[in-house]
């Protein structure tokens, strides 16, 4: 059974490497592996600390941070979501209530609009951020690297509007 909490510190370590797994698959994240653990310490607790919008997924029969979903601060009212899950809890629908749980407490938060960014090739999550009202905002072509290969591809930037 998966279980979303706030973050704790018992957590923090198997965030890191759930967040490492994903970056190594070099599909969905920008970077190629995690942040070293200490820095990601420091940022999880001071998101903790401000009460930023954060949930950990947590796979109650291993007591395992398996995903996340985060709503960090652009601005005061405007936030940038970033979502993550391992490759064996997908297509359950883990991801979709994560994000729909962050999406409420994100206005709860005060922000008025929440921005993402994903590669055009990840057409599930672009559909998924759609199904939630997010819009494309713009799209960029950037390069990153795809299994060690350096590619050009097309961000989709989308955002959601809050204010009801």
């Amino acid at each position: 059974m998966i279980e979303f909490i706030k973050p704790e510190e018992r957590y923090i370590k198997s965030y890191w490497e759930a967040f490492d797994a994903i970056c190594k698959e070099q599909i969905y994240l920008a970077v190629p592996e995690a942040f070293p653990l200490e820095s990601t310490i420091t940022f999880v607790k001071s998101a903790m600390e401000k009460g930023i919008p954060m949930l950990f997924a947590i796979d109650t029969k291993t007591d395992q941070c398996v995903g996340w979903c985060d709503v960090m601060p652009k601005t005061e009212t405007v936030g940038y979501l970033g979502t993550g899950l391992l490759p064996a809890y997908r297509e359950m629908g883990i991801g979709k209530r994560l994000i729909g749980e962050l999406i409420v407490l994100s206005r709860e938060y005060g922000y008025r609009q929440i921005e993402l960014d994903v590669w055009r090739s990840n057409s599930r999550a672009i559909h998924v951020y759609a199904q939630f009202g997010f819009v494309v905002s713009g799209v960029v072509k950037e390069e990153h690297r795809l299994h060690g290969n350096a590619v050009m591809e097309d961000v989709v930037q989308m955002r959601l509007d809050l204010l009801v």
